[in-house]
């Protein structure tokens, strides 16, 4: 907002004091409603979003995966990030890559033929 735009409205407002129009308990009245309306969008944003990932736990949990959330890790007890014993520890296997085909054909090109001088 513009300063003069919050002149005028303290003007005004300032008048209507004044005048006997409006009082403080009238404004402040106001003022605490609008800061109530906030305070309760929050908790009702907040009940939803609790919802909403305890139902991704819930669907996860079904599907058979593990679903953490969101966790920020600021100070507070960390998870146990210690490696897993692997049962297959010690075992060689041998795995075999597939060579990818050629993506240009062999006609594609030619041949250049180079002498050093």
């Amino acid at each position: 907002m513009r300063y003069e735009t919050r002149f005028w409205i303290g003007l005004i407002v300032l008048f209507l004091l004044l005048s006997g129009a409006i009082t403080l308990g009238d404004i402040f009245g106001v003022i605490f409603s609008i800061i109530g309306f906030f305070l309760l969008l929050a908790i009702v944003g907040m009940a939803i979003f609790r919802s909403r990932v305890r139902r991704a736990q819930r669907e996860a949990a079904s599907r058979g995966e593990e679903f953490k959330g969101y966790s920020w890790h600021f100070g507070g007890q960390r998870e146990n990030t210690s490696p897993r014993r692997n049962p297959d520890e010690g075992k060689v296997t041998v795995e075999r890559t597939v060579r990818p085909k050629k993506r240009v054909n062999e006609d594609v090109g030619e041949y250049v033929d180079f002498e050093e001088k």
